[in-house]
């Protein structure tokens, strides 16, 4: 549609793109905060052995259809500011990513959820996202860095910063809902409160780092 003449500059006007990144950047936020409520590490302990086996193949697979398309996109639609190789990275990594929370619906939906076919398939979704958006991240900090050390300490950054929200954090977390009394008499609103805060701060300190803020989900 972009080729089509004026179709953008009517559509999309230039003094509009920035409202519409910022609806974008939230949405997906909320998105991958949701991917992340409906993530059970306990699916992945039981399928250990089978899970990764599964989810290198369909990585491997999508990885190299996303990588043989990002060449005519490459050549027809993006400029040549842009390196090939963080291109063709970044469209690889992104049809490798699975749509978790559609892919629970449609499970549902087809009552698949509890049979050991639903299980699997859940297992190597979360999989998939878990290393695909760890890809994603390191291909965007490639893309923004200008040099190699920036990108080496972005990605330093996140990883100290992964370890801070699963460890610390977490902790931390746990023992304010015992404070709040959300572990006995469920969530206080004052919780539900400090809870949504915390995804955007973190998205917050994701974009300050180099990377984008949905990666801070």
């Amino acid at each position: 549609m972009g080729r089509i003449p004026g179709f953008t500059a009517h559509i999309f006007p230039a003094q509009s793109l920035s409202y519409l990144l910022l609806v974008a950047n939230i949405g997906l936020c909320l998105f991958l905060f949701i991917t992340g409520l409906e993530i059970d590490i306990s699916i992945i302990k039981r399928n250990a052995r089978l899970s990764p086996v599964i989810s290198l193949s369909a990585m491997t697979v999508s990885f190299a259809l996303g990588s043989a398309i990002s060449v005519p996109l490459y050549y027809n639609f993006i400029g040549p500011s842009v390196k090939f190789t963080y291109f063709m990275l970044f469209t690889g990594v992104s049809f490798s990513i699975t749509a978790f929370p559609i892919l629970c619906r449609i499970l549902s939906a087809l009552q698949l959820l509890d049979t050991s076919v639903g299980i699997i398939v859940l297992s190597v979704g979360v999989c998939n996202d878990v290393v695909g958006w760890s890809l994603l991240a390191l291909a965007v900090a490639l893309v923004n860095a200008t040099s190699g050390l920036t990108a080496l300490w972005t990605l330093l950054t996140c990883i100290a910063f992964i370890a801070f929200l699963m460890w610390p954090a977490r902790i931390a977390l746990l023992r304010f809902a015992r404070f709040s009394g959300s572990t006995e008499n469920g969530f206080t609103m004052f919780f539900m409160t400090v809870t949504m805060i915390i995804p955007w701060a973190c998205a917050f300190f994701a974009d300050f780092v180099g990377v984008n803020p949905i990666f801070g989900e």
